[in-house]
C-alpha cells in the first residue's frame, strides 16, 4: 500500500516489457503489415536494421527510422487514424498487474509518467489509455519522422529531471520506477522504490532497494538479458 506524501510523489514507468510484454516497434510493423500499409520487402528491411541494431551495428534512431519509415507515406488523416488504432491495441496487451500497479499510484495521489523509448508517434495516443498522467518518450515529427534522441538509458533520468525542474519538484519527488532491462536502470536507480520486473513471472516483482549492480546482474540474468 502506498502512502500519500504532502511532497507530489512521482512514479515512474517504461512500457516495453513492463507495461506491455515484448517490443511495440515489431507490434507497430506487424499491425501495419495486417492492414497493408507496409510491403513485406519493408517488413524484411525493418527486420534487417532490427537486427544491426541489436548486432551494434547501427544505432537506434536509425533503426527506428527506418522502421517509421512507411509512416511518411501514408496521408496524414489515415496516419493518425492507424496510429490511433494501434495504440488501443497495445493498451489492450497491458499486464493486468501492471495496470494496477498504476491505479495504486494513482489511488495514493502519486503523479504517474510513462517514460518509454518508443516513439511519441503512437505513444501520445497510448499512455491516457493505461491511466498514464503524462508522457516521456523518443520524439517523432508530425509525419512520423523520429526525430530523437533516443529516451533510454541515462536519457531517461534527464527527460524525467528536466520535466521535474520545469514544474519545480525535487528530483527526490522519484518514489518508484518500474523496468526490464538494463536501460532502465539509470531510472531505476534515481528513484526511491526501484522495481525491476520479471518478465517470465509477471507479476511477481523483484522490489530493490538500492540495488548493487551485482544484483541487477543477477536480475537481469533471470530475464535472459545482458548487463552490458
Amino acid at each position: 500500500m502506498f502512502r500519500h506524501k504532502a511532497m507530489e510523489q512521482i512514479a515512474v514507468f517504461d512500457f516495453d516489457g513492463t507495461v506491455i510484454r515484448g517490443d511495440s516497434v515489431v507490434a507497430l510493423l506487424l499491425f501495419a503489415r495486417k492492414r497493408k500499409l507496409i510491403s513485406s520487402l519493408g517488413l524484411l528491411k525493418a527486420a534487417w536494421y532490427g537486427a544491426l541494431y541489436h548486432l551494434r551495428l547501427t544505432d537506434a534512431l536509425t533503426a527506428k527510422q527506418k522502421s517509421h519509415s512507411f509512416l511518411m507515406k501514408i496521408p496524414e488523416a489515415a496516419r493518425e487514424s492507424f496510429l490511433r488504432e494501434f495504440a488501443g491495441t497495445l493498451a489492450d496487451r497491458a499486464f493486468p498487474g501492471a495496470l494496477e500497479q498504476i491505479k495504486k499510484h494513482r489511488a495514493a495521489g502519486d503523479t504517474v509518467i510513462l517514460c518509454s523509448a518508443s516513439c511519441s508517434c503512437y505513444m501520445r495516443y497510448v499512455f491516457p489509455l493505461i491511466g498514464a498522467e503524462h508522457l516521456l518518450c523518443t520524439p517523432c515529427g508530425p509525419d512520423g519522422r523520429v526525430l530523437g534522441p533516443n529516451c533510454r538509458g541515462q536519457e531517461k533520468v534527464r527527460r524525467v529531471y528536466e520535466w521535474l525542474d520545469a514544474r519545480k519538484i525535487p528530483h527526490s519527488a522519484i518514489c518508484a520506477a518500474y523496468g526490464d532491462s538494463m536501460g532502465d536502470a539509470p531510472i531505476l536507480l534515481a528513484s526511491a522504490q526501484p522495481v525491476l520486473v520479471n518478465q517470465e513471472n509477471w507479476f511477481r516483482i523483484d522490489e530493490i532497494i538500492r540495488p548493487s549492480e551485482e544484483l541487477f546482474d543477477a536480475i537481469c540474468a533471470l530475464n535472459g538479458q545482458k548487463s552490458a
